[in-house]
């Protein structure tokens, strides 16, 4: 199936089921294989436009939920787009995420597919029952990096809206962190 052949968002979720780790660097594609793809990417991480994954199949959470983003608007869905992350005074070694979330029939959903462990379309009654799913999600993902409890208790949620493509990770978590908190509904 062809990205424009996409009318549903299940025909979503299973065309981005195709989609490559990694992320668009400076001057090449990287791909989560590589030896260091964790070493270089905040030097050379620049976040794709849409239109990039739908030609490279290549993103990481943050270009794919811009990629997400581009198709529930364009269906005229009511979105939010979200950043968690462990917030700390110091360098850690702990991964962020973005992901979204869609209202249809009074339901909300959490749309994944970054997050291997949690691909698909996950269905709740309130969106706060779908965020404190997710965390517990997110918590244990950051458990397999043998955090501290005391470290866990400085995640952070923001909501925040479309950044411009092709800006540096700096560029990318600034504005995000800029973003409003999350607070709930």
């Amino acid at each position: 199936m062809n990205y424009k052949d996409i009318k549903t968002k299940e025909q979503l979720s299973e065309w981005m089921d195709k989609i490559t780790y990694g992320y668009k660097g400076k001057t090449k594609y990287h791909t989560y294989e590589e030896n260091d793809f964790n070493d270089v990417w905040y030097n050379e991480y620049l976040l794709s436009a849409p239109n990039d994954v739908i030609k490279s199949k290549i993103g990481n959470c943050w270009d794919q939920t811009e990629l997400e983003r581009y198709w529930f608007k364009s269906k005229n869905y009511e979105i939010k787009t979200l950043y968690e992350m462990v917030k700390l005074p110091y360098e850690n070694p702990y991964p962020t995420h973005t992901f979204l979330v869609f209202k249809d029939n009074n339901k909300w959903y959490w749309f994944e597919n970054a997050d291997f462990q949690n691909r698909g379309i996950h269905e709740f009654n309130t969106i706060d029952d779908l965020i404190n799913y997710q965390q517990e999600k997110y918590i244990e993902s950051l458990k397999t990096f043998s955090i501290k409890d005391e470290e866990l208790k400085n995640i952070i949620l923001k909501e925040y809206e479309k950044p411009k493509s092709n800006i540096s990770a700096k560029e990318f978590i600034e504005h995000v962190i800029n973003s409003k908190d999350y607070k709930g509904e």
